[in-house]
């Protein structure tokens, strides 16, 4: 049975197949869905995929599938992809009227509800591997489908890796992540979930994978990391992973793995502060090993917000743990949110001193937006401080210059992201 999955993900990079190489939110590949076809190419389904950043608009989207239908299609969305998931569904309906779609995702996950069409056959909330390839072996069967199932939740080390050539992986190749990362490069995600309360993701993020947060043995990343090596011959690793420093065992056990497996490749991964502060022989440990980048959410120099968001962090810990770092040669990648709401002027310049005094390597600003399924995006709505026309917006991997609150200057926050990054269009 030939199965189709659809990369709905043009919400931020737009349709384009003449993008350059190296335009990273157009290339780097959508780890869930190579996952899931993985899982169904692994027990003998023809499996293909089709990437939307790739193509010209809908019209060839149509012809694509008009030209090689196939008997079902997985779309896996984002907030921001929703309304291109609908059209997409559309397209598909249009031109391969007997196929039945399935889909899945973050987006689905928490609003099933918004999935409710009779043209969609199920909607699968949570992971997908496992109910994917179960949908899938009914359909072989003739029987009825589910409008809505939960996703089972995989074992991490019984899964296929992730199928990266469902995609034109050449793309990802040629991407880095930070300013001084060699290329080849590659993506991997160790584990899934996330054990913090983060206002502004949670609990969105565990509405897919719930708790508790997991992760894959230090084997089978070891495993996958020596067939990438042996296939692409990459020189750094970015690990997607919210929090790859979660388990400190687990980190030092990969550390001694990683060390004896000849691999020499730089290695980016996130962090938060707290951790950094609390377990610098960690630290020092990953540096050893060829960590030279860790992603950590300061956030901002203002201990109220800092709260409100319920980071779990202090900006002496943000402080401390950039120095921390630079003590022992890893560079900070540090990630910044204005706009918060009820932030004022003064707090947003305790974020620039504090910025100023520890100096990250690289410094990545956003304005906040309010996520659907979050905390904060409730005490937003509650307070009536969302901007009408925000729909359909989510957290992209590049920084995000919109307003979206009622409240904020966004005047000042302009100008002072422009002198300060120069990076607001």
């Amino acid at each position: 049975m030939h199965v189709c999955l659809v990369y709905v993900g043009i919400g931020v990079a737009g349709f384009n197949p003449n993008r350059p190489q190296g335009d990273r939110e157009g290339s780097w590949i959508g780890h869930g869905i190579a996952s899931v076809g993985a899982a169904a190419g692994h027990v003998g389904f023809e499996v293909d995929l089709i990437d939307l950043r790739q193509l010209s608009g809908w019209d060839e989207l149509g012809m694509i599938i008009d030209r090689n239908p196939a008997q079902v299609y997985g779309l896996s969305v984002s907030a921001v992809d929703y309304y291109s998931a609908l059209k997409t569904v559309y397209e598909i309906k249009t031109n391969a009227p007997g196929a039945k779609i399935i889909v899945g995702g973050i987006h689905p996950s928490i609003f099933p509800e918004q999935y409710d069409y009779q043209v969609i056959d199920t909607v699968v909330t949570g992971e997908g591997e496992i109910t994917f390839v179960d949908l899938l072996r009914q359909i072989e069967r003739g029987d009825s489908l589910p409008k809505r199932v939960q996703g089972a939740k995989p074992d991490l080390d019984y899964i296929p890796w992730v199928n990266r050539e469902l995609f034109d992986y050449r793309r990802e190749l040629n991407c880095f992540f930070a300013p001084d990362q060699r290329i080849p490069s590659v993506t991997m995600i160790a584990g899934r979930g996330c054990p913090y309360k983060c206002a502004y993701c949670q609990p969105a993020e565990n509405t897919v994978f719930g708790s508790p947060h997991r992760m894959r043995s230090v084997e089978s990343v070891m495993g996958e990391l020596q067939q990438l090596k042996q296939k692409y011959n990459f020189n750094s690793i970015t690990f997607w992973d919210d929090t790859f420093t979660f388990n400190r065992q687990w980190v030092m056990d990969f550390c001694d793995i990683y060390e004896k497996s000849g691999i020499t490749a730089a290695i980016a991964c996130n962090s938060r502060a707290d951790i950094v502060c609390n377990n610098e022989p960690m630290i020092e440990r990953m540096a050893d090993i060829g960590v030279d980048w860790l992603v950590i959410g300061l956030e901002s120099g203002s201990q109220r917000i800092l709260d409100l968001i319920q980071k779990g962090t202090t900006v002496e810990q943000n402080i401390r743990a950039v120095e921390i770092c630079r003590k022992h040669g890893i560079k900070v990648f540090g990630t910044l949110m204005y706009g918060l709401p009820t932030e004022t002027n003064y707090e947003v310049m305790a974020t620039v001193s504090m910025i100023e005094m520890v100096q990250p390597a690289f410094t990545s600003p956003f304005w906040y937006t309010p996520i659907p399924g979050t905390r904060l995006y409730d005490y937003c709505m509650d307070n009536e401080l969302i901007l009408d026309g925000i729909e359909g917006r989510t957290i992209a991997r590049t920084g995000v210059f919109l307003p979206s609150l009622k409240g904020v200057d966004y005047d000042f926050l302009a100008d002072l992201t422009n002198r300060q990054f120069g990076r607001c269009q």
